[in-house]
């Protein structure tokens, strides 16, 4: 049995966005949730909260998304738990402005054998944005298998925090991170500016490209 949820979100104005979720996920059973928001520039605050529990062999896939507009303040705590081999999928992409705050929690348990987990994160902080991304996986499982990535662009007094944890409870499981945060490539801003480009047009480009 397979589900997926498609959640097209238009905020122009400003609002609070909130969802508190409970989602159980049955034996061999799919569930995609995607989740693409378009802001105004109005101060918005978006709050997504779910815990999952994924039964054996079961998929659980979630992507935010901010395709456009400010963020506002954006809290977003997902923790799934996955049983024998079930499958954990969370990514998001956002970028702050002005003074945004973006607060990114996800953990995922490898609770069962064989299962597998990756946890994605792009974001970009500019202006006086502030981003505050922890990422967690916990295997426990013989052969359980999971991966945390973070990348972040910084630009202007923007600030940016990652705290990539992987926890292995079980001497076959296997777990890998990787964080990078920093400003704009010079290289990629250097070539796309001798193309034309304004430094903006460039750095806008180089955000969406790690963004797609």
């Amino acid at each position: 049995m397979q589900y997926s949820i498609l959640s097209h979100c238009i905020l122009p104005k400003e609002s609070k966005h909130i969802m508190e979720a409970k989602i159980h996920i049955g034996k061999k059973a799919e569930y995609n949730y995607i989740e693409k928001h378009i802001h105004g520039f109005e101060y918005i605050e978006v709050y997504p909260k779910a815990k999952i529990f994924i039964e054996d062999e079961g998929k659980f896939k979630t992507d935010f998304e901010l395709l456009k507009g400010r963020v506002g303040l954006l809290d977003i705590d997902y923790e799934a738990k996955g049983e024998r081999k079930s499958t954990i999928e969370m990514a998001t992409k956002a970028r702050g402005i002005k003074n945004d705050v973006i607060k990114l929690r996800e953990v995922g348990y490898l609770n069962g054998e064989k299962s597998k987990g990756v946890l994605k994160s792009r974001i970009a902080v500019m202006n006086n944005a502030r981003a505050e991304v922890y990422n967690k996986i916990v295997a426990n499982g013989e052969y359980s298998i999971g991966h945390v990535d973070c990348k972040e662009i910084v630009k202007d007094n923007g600030v940016a925090t990652a705290i990539p944890v992987v926890e292995v409870n079980h001497p076959k499981a296997h777990v890998t991170h990787e964080a990078a945060i920093g400003s704009v490539d010079k290289k990629q801003l250097e070539t796309l500016m001798a193309h034309g480009l304004s430094e903006d047009e460039a750095v806008e480009l180089i955000i969406e490209g790690m963004m797609s």
